[in-house]
Order: C-alpha cells, then sequence, then structure tokens
C-alpha cells in the first residue's frame, strides 16, 4: 500500500502496490486467451457476451450503452449482451462450480476472486488493445489491478475517490450549527451527531446524525486510515488488525452507537428504506454519511429534492491527527472468468468502457467517474451537489491508500461487524474485538491455503 503521498502528482504515479502481493502469483491464472485474429467469417457468427454485477443502478447506463450503435460495431453485430445486475460474489462462484460463469464480473470480490485461480490475467489483451492505455488511466487505479506481476481484470467503469463526510445543510442549519465549518474530527463529528439526532417523546430514534460504519466507514481500510494504521501490509501479505489503533477506531465508532442506543439504531435500519450506502441519507432520516464521490451523482438522480442539500468535506481524523486529510481509491474492474465462453467478447466489453460514450452514459445515468485522464477534465464538478469537494482537492491530501487489497477483505470486513457490535452492545472491549479479529483473519487465511 502507498500512504502519505501528498501530492496529486502521488495519486497519478502511486507505483507501490505493484511489488505486493507476490504470493498471490503463484496462484496465477493461466494466460489469457489473444485476442480475435480478424477473422470476418467468425465475427458474423451470433454470439452472446454474459456479464455479471452487483450494483442494482448500473442496468440503465449498460442497457443505453448496449444499443449504441458504436457498441454494436465494436463487439460484432450479431452479438448480444446479456448483462445481469444486482447479483453477488456466491452466485459467481456457484456459477463456477457448475461449470456454467459468465464470462465476466464486476463489483465482485477481485482479490477473493483471483487467490482462487478462477479468474484470467489480463495483460496479455491489454498489451495487444489498440483501445486501452494504461498511460491514460489515473495510475493508483490502473496499478491497483496488478497483484504481482498479473493484471487480474480491466480497471473500469467507475474508479476514483472514496472518501469524504457528506451532509445535509438544511439538517445542520434547523440544528442551529454552521454549515460553511463542517467538523473535521471524529470529535467534532460526535458533537454534531449528537445535535442532528432527534427523538420523540418516549425515546425513539427519528433522525440520526451519523452512522459511522454505513457506506465506506464500516470497513476495515476506512477505521485504520482514518487512525493512521495499516492492518494489511500488502508485500508481506500480514494482518496488523490486533492494533491499539484499531481498537481506538472502534471505541469512537461504538459512541456514535450508544448515544442513539443499539437497539434504536437497528430499528431505524430495519424500516423499508432505510437502509445502508445511501438509504437512509436520502430518507432524510440520516443527515451525515461517509461515502465516496458517487455519492454526489447518485443522491441527485435517485433523490434530487434531498440532493440539493448536499454538501462534502473531509472525511474525520481523530483529533490527535487533526490537520491529516485521508483518501482512498481503488479499481473496479471487469474480470474474465477462465471458465467462460467468450473471453475475448467481454474483454471487447471492457475495450469500449474506456472511451468517451460510456463514459459519459454512466456520468449522465449513475453519477459514477472513471479515472481516464483524456476524459476527467470534461467532467463539470458542479454538475451534482458535493462533487466538487472530489474534484478540487486532490492536492490536499497527506494520507492516500490504494484500498481492498486483501484477499480476504470482505471476510475481515464481515468479521469487523460482527465484532463490533458486540463492542457497542458493551459485550467485549475494543482490545478484545482486535485480538479476536486477527485471530480470525489468521485462522481464514490459513483455512484457505493462501
Amino acid at each position: 500500500m502507498t500512504r502519505r503521498t501528498p501530492s496529486r502528482r502521488d495519486f497519478l504515479q502511486t507505483t507501490g502496490v505493484v511489488a505486493g502481493s507476490v504470493a498471490l502469483a503463484a496462484c496465477a491464472a493461466p494466460a489469457a486467451a489473444p485476442a480475435a485474429d480478424g477473422d470476418d467469417s467468425a465475427a458474423t457468427e451470433p454470439q452472446t457476451i454474459s456479464w455479471w454485477y452487483a450494483w442494482g443502478n448500473l442496468d440503465p447506463a449498460v442497457e443505453s450503452i448496449s444499443q449504441l450503435e458504436s457498441f454494436q460495431a465494436h463487439v460484432g453485430e450479431n452479438t448480444t449482451l446479456d448483462y445481469r445486475g444486482s447479483t453477488n460474489n456466491e452466485a459467481v462462484l456457484t456459477a463456477l462450480a457448475a461449470g456454467d460463469p459468465p464470462d465476466g464480473g464486476s463489483n465482485m470480490d477481485y482479490p477473493g476472486l483471483w487467490a482462487r485461480g478462477v479468474c484470467l490475467a489480463v495483460n496479455d489483451m491489454v498489451d495487444s488493445s489498440e483501445i486501452i492505455d494504461p498511460g491514460n488511466v489515473v495510475d493508483a487505479v490502473w496499478q491497483g489491478g496488478y497483484y504481482g506481476a498479473d493484471l487480474i481484470g480491466v480497471p473500469s467503469i467507475e474508479s476514483f475517490l472514496w472518501y469524504g463526510l457528506n451532509y445535509n445543510a438544511q439538517h445542520v442549519e434547523e440544528a442551529g450549527l454552521d454549515p460553511d465549518n463542517p467538523p473535521l474530527t471524529w470529535e467534532g463529528v460526535l458533537e454534531w451527531h449528537q445535535e442532528l439526532s432527534q427523538f420523540d417523546d418516549g425515546g425513539n430514534v427519528l433522525r440520526i446524525g451519523l452512522d459511522p460504519i454505513d457506506a465506506m466507514a464500516g470497513e476495515p481500510d476506512f477505521i485504520a486510515t482514518s487512525y493512521g494504521h495499516t492492518w494489511w501490509n500488502d508485500e508481506e501479505q500480514t494482518f496488523h488488525l490486533n492494533h491499539e489503533l484499531m481498537a481506538q477506531g472502534i471505541q469512537t465508532q461504538s459512541e456514535f452507537y450508544r448515544f442513539i442506543g443499539p437497539d434504536n439504531f437497528a430499528g431505524l435500519r430495519s424500516v423499508e428504506g432505510q437502509g445502508t450506502w445511501g438509504a437512509a441519507f436520502n430518507a432524510e432520516v440520516q443527515s451525515m454519511i461517509i461515502e465516496g464521490y458517487w455519492h454526489a451523482g447518485e443522491t441527485t438522480i435517485q433523490k434530487p429534492e434531498v440532493a440539493v442539500h448536499n454538501r462534502a468535506t473531509w472525511a474525520p481524523v481523530p483529533s490527535f491527527r487533526e490537520g491529516a486529510k485521508v483518501m482512498a481509491t481503488g479499481p473496479h474492474m471487469v474480470q474474465i472468468y477462465r471458465d467462460g465462453k467468450n473471453p475475448d467478447g467481454i474483454f471487447k466489453v471492457a475495450e469500449f468502457l474506456h472511451t468517451n460514450e460510456p463514459l459519459d452514459i454512466i456520468f449522465n445515468e449513475v453519477g459514477w467517474i472513471m479515472g481516464i485522464e483524456t476524459w476527467l477534465p470534461t467532467i463539470d464538478p458542479d454538475t451534482f451537489p458535493g462533487l466538487r469537494f472530489y474534484i478540487d482537492n486532490i492536492e490536499e491530501v497527506t494520507d492516500w491508500i490504494v484500498g481492498r487489497r486483501s484477499p480476504i477483505h470482505w471476510f475481515v470486513n464481515t468479521q469487523l461487524w460482527d465484532l463490533r457490535e458486540q463492542v457497542y452492545r458493551d459485550l467485549i472491549t475494543p482490545e478484545e474485538a482486535v485480538a479476536e479479529l486477527q485471530k480470525r483473519a489468521e485462522d481464514e487465511w490459513e483455512a484457505q491455503g493462501l
């Protein structure tokens, strides 16, 4: 991982991640099949490209892209794109086990699937492409797709900046707080949380200031980075979860839950339309959320009446790190599955996603940004309220991380959620939680034979 790189230049040239994950190189899948050899007769045969992804809100954009004449010309006039949104990692694993996987997938457990040996390295495909230019992709994003010497998928679709404190300025004003002076420390955000939260006469919560583990804030990468810690050593393939700073971070997040009451929090979340990843913010029962740049566009598209009040600033750090400005990036990808029927076809989809037409469609219809250098300057930072923060402040970042690098990131994430709840319900201490988290991670690593 790359940390404490202070300039935009370092964001564009984060090369340290390539050296990491040497152990995974031993799990490398076979080399990708060569690109189509230009046989026109083969190109005229009807074919299907199957692409599964976990997002549900991407479907309209993919449908629009699939109807473009330029897309059909690129993948073949008799080619059908069979896309499936709102799927998940387990569905892909089941299909792989049955011997009938999709050709490619996105928003899955990229390093985890790679470690299982079910994905193709795409180095050769990219090298032969006349469309994909690695030098035209934000370097930290592109290099984040490597494990050892292998590029484990084609970085594409949505890959930009991950951390920011977004807040509803109208709620802030109603609470007598200053929306032009947001807090930048956990201590200050906790004060806002207490002022913004609302209860009825029976003590039931009506609105929360911040769910400190909603969206990006719930992941181990975030709380570790916020506290100045690295829980996963990419080069050594080792865990450092049993650490004082991780314990402090869990303790801080627990204070937000204790103020509301764990059962109150659970009750609010149980109401339809008030879930995580932006739903409660859109429903105006949550006033702040720690999210990436996409929050600005997604909220505008889904709830424009709420989005007009959205503002964004730096994600919080503890007071002993006041002044630190943390940020993460990393690639979403089109991964190509080894047993898929049409690896060349799904690669053509990934290629096309590096051109301006689909980039514009995805930005306008979903609110997402892919770090293509020549395309980024075409974005209007004021398209969506709150987006300008992410566009204008890259040079101010003091602490960078390329996130979700561990092959068992999502296992650790799930265990963190479990143990953190035990902390805020006062069943165990934060120190006991991080010790147990370390043990569970090491046991899982060994169980998977990694």
